[in-house]
């Protein structure tokens, strides 16, 4: 239930991503307010609950049972996601859950079971959906102005031993695995988002570092149900940043980078559809949380669904047993 003075927030995990989470919250004229920051580093705690005028906790279970809480806003290691989750909708607290969804198929749909019961809304924080951009691309792409999808390839590249990322990352047991969990899973939810199509199989391959417990590289082709063949390659090795999608459809193609937006190819002609915006993933953030209080304020659906995020979860997953197996797998959910 929301308030006359909005949302009441709590934020469970006060790192770099939770500080999207209260800048967002600014950002919803009073939709949302973050009035309780938690995180079990105390000074990290106190230093985001300053700046969001909160109380601050080191407990996510004290900061529940003292009260004055709507919703929780959850940032912590993957790990952590499924008990957290549990605990917040035992208390009747609609929740906003970073992605992925959780670690394995089995607590995804023990989340998904256990806020249904409690009559809870979970949203999970695929904040793509929410890219001005991207959202532009989608509509474009789905208004078949240059026909249907044929091919499809994405492309990510980072530093994922970068010393400023939480060592977290690279603890198999916390993460639940490396850059396809964190990073690969933005990639799955935007060629699906572009597609317009789930993933329902993919042949892939995974590699680690040499002595490293998480996998840095992963390359994989997948079928989408339409037909339509993907491609996913994310890499944290080396190379410099890069975030682009090349969609080739009947009549023409579109290209979406980070920093260029998004441009049509046809007939030899090429047009901006989208220019990238200042701030677009402050702005996304801001929508989303949005979204997640309009859900909260209706008791309705919010965007991005946790069965969606389940589907996203499947895939990733499935990345995995294909590079274990050597072979195409199918992915779970269209089993």
């Amino acid at each position: 239930m929301t308030t006359s003075s909005g949302l009441r927030l709590g934020v469970i995990g006060a790192g770099t991503i939770a500080e999207f989470h209260v800048a967002a919250a600014r950002r919803t004229a009073g939709r949302a307010n973050v009035v309780a920051v938690c995180d079990v580093r105390a000074e990290a705690a106190e230093k985001l609950a300053a700046e969001a005028g909160a109380r601050a906790f080191t407990d996510h279970q004290a900061m529940i049972d003292a009260g004055g809480l709507d919703a929780v806003v959850i940032t912590v290691p993957h790990a952590l996601h499924a008990p957290i989750t549990l605990d917040a909708a035992a208390a009747g607290l609609h929740v906003l859950l970073e992605k992925p969804i959780a670690t394995t198929r089995e607590d995804a749909i023990r989340l998904i079971d256990a806020c249904r019961a409690a009559g809870v809304v979970f949203a999970v924080g695929h904040v793509l959906r929410f890219v001005p951009t991207l959202r532009a691309a989608a509509a474009y792409l789905a208004s078949g102005e240059i026909g249907g999808v044929v091919v499809a390839s994405e492309r990510r590249t980072a530093d994922y031993a970068d010393p400023a990322r939480p060592r977290w990352f690279l603890d198999a047991g916390m993460a639940g695995g490396g850059i396809v969990l964190n990073v690969g899973t933005h990639s799955i939810d935007k060629l699906q988002m572009l597609v317009g199509s789930p993933i329902v199989e993919v042949t892939a391959h995974t590699a680690a570092p040499e002595g490293g417990s998480v996998e840095t590289e992963a390359v994989a082709l997948a079928r989408h149900a339409d037909g339509t063949r993907s491609t996913i390659s994310v890499t944290g090795t080396g190379l410099p940043f890069t975030d682009e999608a090349e969609i080739v459809c009947g009549e023409g193609a579109v290209r979406i980078s980070r920093g260029e937006g998004v441009w049509s190819f046809r007939r030899g002609a090429a047009s901006q559809v989208a220019a990238p915006e200042p701030g677009e993933m402050a702005a996304a953030f801001a929508a989303q949380l949005a979204d997640f209080a309009r859900a909260c304020a209706e008791g309705s659906t919010p965007e991005v669904t946790p069965e969606y995020a389940l589907s996203v979860l499947d895939v990733a997953l499935a990345v995995y047993e294909s590079s274990r197996q050597g072979s195409t797998v199918t992915v779970k959910g269209h089993l």
